[in-house]
């Protein structure tokens, strides 16, 4: 065996052989993902990485299904007994474990409203209820982490995930407000703030994965209407929100539940978008909906009246209404 083949195997990850060993046993691809509990894509890269790594087609298609080359028939024991290793390797973990589980929940959030759910939160009187909860920033990790068990649930538009999750509408935003430096020109406007209006400066998105990445329902308003926007940027975190709001003359959009730390914020003023304003904006189907995402009920490690109570807590944020 060569170096260079030693660490292509090395490079291979447990499912894969994993899926070798049931599609030799299956000839079905469609049936190892089903077995697997993965989406058949997941298993053609499985597959065609193993290609790549044994330099052999290793499985023929054929009117029965996939047949084994000779390079699979001989590499197929070998697999089993690894696979049989790390199988006893979890079960030994899993029997011998005596750790107790984490005296915190983790809860990874969408960027958007991660500052003020965790607010509502310290300030809530059902905090003791809920136990301690951790809040991160929900990310293109965030859904795989959740059926791993690295996190407990999400908040999020959209949960890009291979795997199967469980996933619950808690609900959209009624009131935004609108960001911009302190001495921007368009705090000038006599009149309240338009969408018109708005579309005459530069425009910043935070984005949210599911909802905004692709186009935000600002730009969808201004094809509509036939308004030119003065341009549009796209940032990930909310440091980053700010510092383009101080720097770039830019105006954003923000969640109405958001509005207190952000106004707070030196050199950055925050007023509520009229009503009008918002319907115009969203209509009847571009308002952001929040999903509660979480793995199956039997790996949750949460009660049902703490999960209630989340619900509950991000329910009240999302009902927010300016004074």
């Amino acid at each position: 065996m060569t170096s260079q083949t030693l660490k292509k195997i090395s490079e291979l990850d447990v499912f894969c052989l994993m899926v070798f060993k049931v599609i030799f046993q299956t000839g079905h691809a469609n049936v190892a993902a089903k077995q697997l509990n993965v989406s058949a894509p997941k298993i053609s890269r499985c597959l065609n990485m193993l290609r790549a790594t044994f330099d052999d087609e290793l499985f023929y298609r054929r009117q029965l299904g996939l047949k084994p080359t000779p390079m699979a028939e001989f590499l197929y024991e070998p697999v089993c007994q690894f696979c049989d290793a790390v199988l006893k390797i979890e079960q030994s973990v899993a029997d011998q474990s005596c750790e107790p589980s984490r005296d915190s929940l983790k809860v990874a959030v969408i960027p958007s409203i991660l500052a003020s759910l965790s607010l509502a939160f310290s300030q809530s009187e059902h905090q003791q209820l809920m136990g301690r909860l951790q809040f991160v920033a929900w990310d293109c990790e965030s859904a795989d982490l959740i059926h791993n068990g690295e996190l407990d649930m999400g908040i999020a538009f959209a949960a890009d995930s291979e795997h199967a999750l469980s996933i619950e509408s808690v609900g959209g935003l009624s009131r935004l407000c609108v960001a911009a430096q302190e001495r921007h020109a368009v705090w000038e406007v006599s009149s309240q703030l338009t969408l018109e209006s708005i579309c005459q400066y530069p425009f910043l998105c935070l984005n949210g994965k599911g909802f905004n990445d692709k186009i935000d329902p600002l730009e969808v308003f201004a094809r509509q209407a036939g308004i030119p926007l003065d341009g549009i940027d796209r940032v990930s975190c909310r440091d980053e929100w700010y510092s383009h709001l101080l720097t770039m003359g830019s105006l954003s959009f923000l969640p109405y539940s958001e509005a207190q730390i952000c106004s707070a914020l030196p050199g950055i003023k925050v007023i509520p978008l009229p009503s009008e304003q918002v319907q115009r904006l969203h209509g009847d189907s571009m308002s952001p909906q929040y999903l509660l995402i979480e793995n199956a009920l039997e790996y949750r490690r949460y009660s049902i009246e703490q999960r209630e109570l989340i619900i509950q807590l991000l329910k009240q944020l999302l009902a927010s209404h300016p004074e």
